[in-house]
């Protein structure tokens, strides 16, 4: 009974590749995309419907491999093509972007076969697949992906999937990770360097766990923007100074960073602490001006004449003086 819903979920789907849904005068094939999600969760968005999107509902999550190779054999090549008529394949060639939505029980992605079906795919969003736990052949199955988003991914805690990448390196602009189980450990040194050459945009949203950042975040000279909201981190390395033409949002009750929302650049940043920095050290002086006063009033108090020590030590001499007075 499961083998003939998947393989009638894989019909459905080649029908929808098969139809010819894009209309090439309003939609490039570079921003078609495809979007595997549970039938209720699509039952419950209604509004996401967009129509350079198909949307594949009703599949079972623990049959999605199944799915994609039965869908791998019904897109063989056409014997006799159509010149004039794109065909399943050409379609599915012409793919950019994957969604997968809440697979709850996936813990690995089937990434070699929907490489096999949608090689061209650039970006991929994951969200609230909460098991999943290894995409370590992420940038192997796609080695021309430049959009990851991650979100409601609990169990990724690690980048250890960026140390995997290719010998040529990543073409990966935005990375986006938001709400998973993230923490810091010394495989980010890696995924940092890994990330240096053409990272953008990088965003760490909702990361309740990650307490500290690397500071290898410098060697990120091409970064354009930085967000860090409502995470455990408190101190920003030092190295990330050196993010010269970066803007950042920086956001989080923990952090000790400038109190504004939207976005800040470096030299905004360089200013506040400079001008927190001069109020702390006016702050300091003034004090030291005050302890002065106060310590110079209570030496007058205690022993000039008239003050209470000067008092009491004349008041001990004379009674000393009396006593030694009558036993002469």
């Amino acid at each position: 009974m499961a083998a003939a819903t998947d393989e009638s979920s894989a019909n459905v789907l080649f029908e929808k590749l098969r139809s010819p849904w894009m209309d090439e005068n309003r939609f490039a094939p570079e921003d078609t995309s495809i979007c595997f999600r549970m039938k209720q969760d699509l039952c419950e968005n209604n509004s996401e419907l967009d129509n350079d999107i198909i949307h594949c509902t009703g599949f079972d999550p623990k049959n999605l491999s199944f799915i994609l190779n039965s869908l791998s054999v019904l897109l063989m090549p056409d014997p006799e093509p159509n010149p004039f008529v794109d065909g399943p394949r050409q379609r599915a060639n012409g793919m950019g972007k994957i969604v997968l939505r809440n697979y709850h029980s996936l813990t690995e992605l089937p990434l070699d076969e929907l490489a096999a079906i949608f090689p061209n795919i650039s970006e991929l969003v994951v969200y609230k697949c909460v098991n999943l736990n290894d995409i370590s052949s992420l940038f192997s199955s796609f080695p021309n992906l430049r959009f990851l988003k991650l979100e409601g991914c609990h169990e990724i805690k690690s980048l250890d999937f960026l140390s995997h990448a290719p010998p040529h390196g990543l073409q990966l602009s935005v990375l986006e990770i938001n709400d998973c189980g993230l923490v810091y450990c010394p495989s980010w040194e890696r995924a940092i360097q890994v990330l240096a050459a053409n990272l953008r945009y990088l965003l760490l949203v909702n990361l309740p766990k990650l307490t500290q950042l690397p500071a290898e975040i410098g060697n990120l000279q091409n970064l354009e923007y930085l967000c860090i909201h409502n995470t455990s981190i408190r101190h920003l390395p030092q190295e990330i100074g050196r993010l010269e033409g970066c803007a950042m949002t920086l956001v989080g009750d923990k952090m000790i960073c400038p109190p504004i929302a939207s976005r800040v650049s470096m030299k905004a940043m360089r200013t506040y602490f400079s001008r927190k920095r001069l109020r702390v050290f006016k702050g300091l002086v003034r004090l030291a001006i005050l302890f002065g006063r106060s310590r110079r009033r209570a030496v007058e108090r205690i022993y000039m004449p008239g003050g209470i020590g000067y008092k009491r030590c004349r008041e001990h001499f004379l009674e000393t003086s009396c006593e030694h007075a009558r036993k002469e």
